[in-house]
């Protein structure tokens, strides 16, 4: 066997030599031995099968004929093991049924006997190369996991950043008790949300569903609230006015052309200031309310279409606060979430669950008794007077 054709990748693989002739096995270990990174051998299948489960083998090398298991029958139990593994045949046999049966369990190459140097290289180099593949394929496709893992921890890890919220710590707006529930699916969530303190006396909620999941939707749902955080904070810097229409204005002005041409966006934004309530809701779910010594759940519709590439104007309208006790501001994946107990979505129970609900933890505990299977981000917000709450 010339050694300038033998690839140096032998040294890192591990061979099993299985065979009952003792002189054949002494030519393999004078050979082989220089060759590989470990030789083990096995003088039947029996003691074949128990080497391939003892040690970590790349190549199997097995004659056919061999007492207590043949090769084939060894193969077949190798194969219960390991669907991927190369195994070289030597075999003086040539029967079509043999042949048929080795096919079926997908031996990698046959040597005949006797064989050549040349045709032992030959097979030797088929199984190689087919080892080489797998193992670059494997780590190959580890790698390409790591690093898709890596680029969506820091995507969620921007996506924290850019989601605010000004009074985590008070937790109070207006005299309202404020309340975050946030539960991405996925590292990449299509959900964002805001809620932003304009003046004592003012804030803006906002949430924000990009259409569909992964990737796409995440980006499209940091970039509205990028936005959204921006243009307060600047206003503020350069001490102007806060006006919601303008707000909104250049909402539409900046995420328009930023949109795919079949993309769509549903997004609430719910501005309170002093005792009024502004409210421009893009095919958002509606948010509830309730009022004050009364057991009716008041919904605020959508009041526009989703946003798209081609949304040119926006309604705003606006209802009192005064006597509001509690309001749910919510995406889709809270009232679509599929039920447990049958095929009817949480939408189902969320009316009667909001009433009874002193606070979102409550309200995450009510859905959790109801909904087993999450299949989309959850985010809402909840207000409840904080003199209801005493």
């Amino acid at each position: 066997m010339n050694k300038n054709n033998i690839d140096p990748l032998y040294k890192t693989l591990n061979i099993l030599c299985v065979e009952d002739d003792k002189e054949v096995l002494d030519v393999y270990k004078a050979l082989f031995s220089v060759l590989f990174k470990e030789v083990y051998y096995a003088e039947n299948g029996q003691e074949g099968f128990a080497a391939f489960k003892r040690h970590s083998i790349d190549v199997v090398l097995t004659d056919y004929q061999m007492p207590r298991l043949n090769g084939l029958e060894m193969s077949k139990r190798v194969r219960e093991v390991d669907t991927s593994v190369p195994i070289i045949m030597v075999t003086a046999l040539e029967s079509m049924e043999m042949l048929r049966d080795a096919i079926d369990i997908n031996i990698t190459a046959f040597l005949k006997k006797p064989f050549t140097s040349k045709s032992l290289l030959k097979a030797f180099n088929l199984a190689v190369k087919s080892v080489v593949a797998d193992r670059y394929m494997m780590q190959e496709s580890r790698e390409k996991l790591l690093y898709n893992a890596y680029q969506e921890n820091l995507t969620f890890d921007k996506e924290k950043i850019i989601t605010k919220n000004d009074i985590q710590e008070s937790e109070s707006i207006l005299g309202f008790h404020c309340e975050v529930f946030y539960k991405p699916k996925d590292i990449l969530s299509g959900d964002s949300y805001s809620i932003k303190e304009i003046t004592k006396e003012s804030y803006l909620l906002f949430i924000v569903d990009g259409m569909g999941k992964g990737i796409s939707a995440s980006v499209t749902a940091m970039m509205c609230n990028s936005f959204v955080n921006y243009f307060i904070e600047h206003n503020k810097k350069i001490k102007k006015t806060f006006l919601f229409e303008d707000l909104l204005e250049g909402f539409l002005e900046y995420i328009q052309p930023n949109l795919l041409e079949y993309e769509v966006v549903s997004a609430s934004f719910l501005f309170l200031h002093k005792e009024q309530l502004q409210y421009a809701i893009f095919s958002m779910p509606p948010p509830l309310y309730m009022l004050a010594g009364e057991e009716t759940i008041y919904k605020i519709k959508s009041n526009n279409l989703p946003l798209a590439s081609y949304t040119r104007d926006f309604s705003i309208k606006e209802i009192s606060i005064t006597d509001i006790t509690k309001l749910l501001l919510y995406s889709d994946g809270l009232s679509e979430s599929q039920l447990t107990e049958c095929e009817a979505l949480y939408t189902k129970y969320l009316k009667d669950d909001f009433k009874n609900a002193s606070s979102a933890s409550d309200l995450e505990i009510l859905y959790q008794s109801k909904v087993s299977t999450v299949d989309d981000d959850r985010t809402y917000i909840m207000l409840t007077k904080e003199d209801k709450r005493l």
